[in-house]
């Protein structure tokens, strides 16, 4: 062995560092030892020299011999050890220093782990409740549009109603009204119309008057819009018949004329605004048939004659002073001028 490894190199100063081993306990003892202890133990065949990553340690075998040199070590070799052993303290207390600060970084890098995680978990959850929170004021804005929606509905289709109801309303009215105008105002007796009877336009002016015996209607006003009368006669099946009664627009009676089926027909009279007769004579188709008599307004005769058909003069036509006496006689064949005589 010492062949392999030159013992001058393991006695290259007074003392050596020797490892001992102790097979009864397996414990591990560090000693210093002399050169003369070393060739001893050498010979013995005690001493195992071994390399480990380019150092050299020597192991000793004789655990009897290795404590009585222990026991009987020099002084300043007990100092060595000491020294050591401050050293081994210092690279222990090293040691520890920077386990401390690996477990000090350790420990900050796992903090900051730990707070960007809390800060990772903190922004997820920030992100979360956003999206949480936008989700709620999506559904919240949608289920306030649909609510909103359905009042705007609701009222929409109320608003339609009501004024359907009020259109109805309206038309009811004014179907009665129409009715109660087309029935007019006035008194029943034992069940049937009475009296006078007025009846009103659709703007509530009086178009007319009906007077009533026993339900049966007898005489027939009409009246302008100024309220004044226009005409008045008997009615039958809705068109005048017998004698009506015209006014002009100052409620002036103007004429009278018989009538069948609602035309004139029969006697024809025009008045003065005095009240007193202008004109008289028969009417059938619209055309002066037979004697007809003209007065002044002061009601004297004035003129009289006849027509033939068409409306043509017919046979003496008199003329009067307002005194009665006569002025003069013209004589016609159908509507031809015979001759004239003056007085």
């Amino acid at each position: 062995m010492f062949s392999e490894t030159p013992f001058y190199k393991i006695l290259v100063s007074f003392f050596v560092l020797v490892v001992f081993s102790c097979s009864n306990n397996n414990e591990t003892l560090t000693y210093h030892l002399s050169k003369e202890q070393m060739s001893e133990l050498n010979k013995s065949g005690k001493v195992v020299i071994v390399n480990e990553r380019g150092v050299e340690r020597i192991i000793i075998n004789d655990a009897k011999y290795v404590k009585q040199e222990s026991d009987t070590a020099p002084k300043n070799l007990k100092r060595d050890k000491a020294a050591m052993e401050k050293k081994a303290a210092e690279k222990k207390k090293l040691a520890e220093k920077k386990a401390a600060e690996k477990k000090r970084l350790a420990e900050k890098k796992a903090a900051e782990k730990k707070k960007l995680a809390e800060k990772k978990a903190a922004e997820k959850k920030r992100l979360a409740e956003k999206k949480a929170a936008d989700e709620a004021k999506r559904l919240a804005e949608e289920e306030a549009a649909n609510e909103a929606k359905r009042l705007a509905e609701e009222e929409a289709a109320n608003e339609a109603k009501r004024l359907a109801d009020e259109a109805k309303r309206l038309e009811d009215a004014k179907v009665a009204a129409e009715a109660k105008r087309l029935e007019g105002e006035g008194q029943y007796k034992d069940g049937k119309k009475d009296g006078v009877w007025e009846f009103y336009d659709k703007e509530g002016v009086k178009e007319k008057e009906i007077l009533y015996a026993d339900g049966v209607d007898t005489l027939h006003t009409y009246y302008s819009s100024n309220g004044n009368k226009l005409k008045e006669g008997k009615m039958v099946d809705g068109k005048e018949e017998g004698n009506w009664t015209f006014y002009d627009e100052n409620g002036i009676k103007e004429r009278e004329t018989e009538h069948k089926s609602g035309q004139e027909e029969g006697i024809y009279t025009i008045f003065y605004d005095n009240g007193q007769m202008s004109i008289q004579g028969p009417y059938a188709n619209k055309l002066r048939i037979g004697k007809w008599t003209w007065w002044y307004e002061s009601g004297e005769k004035w003129k009289e004659g006849d027509y033939a058909e068409d409306q043509q003069r017919d046979g003496v036509w008199a003329v009067w002073n307002k005194d009665g006496s006569l002025i003069e006689e013209n004589l016609y064949n159908k509507g031809e001028f015979q001759s004239k005589k003056v007085y």
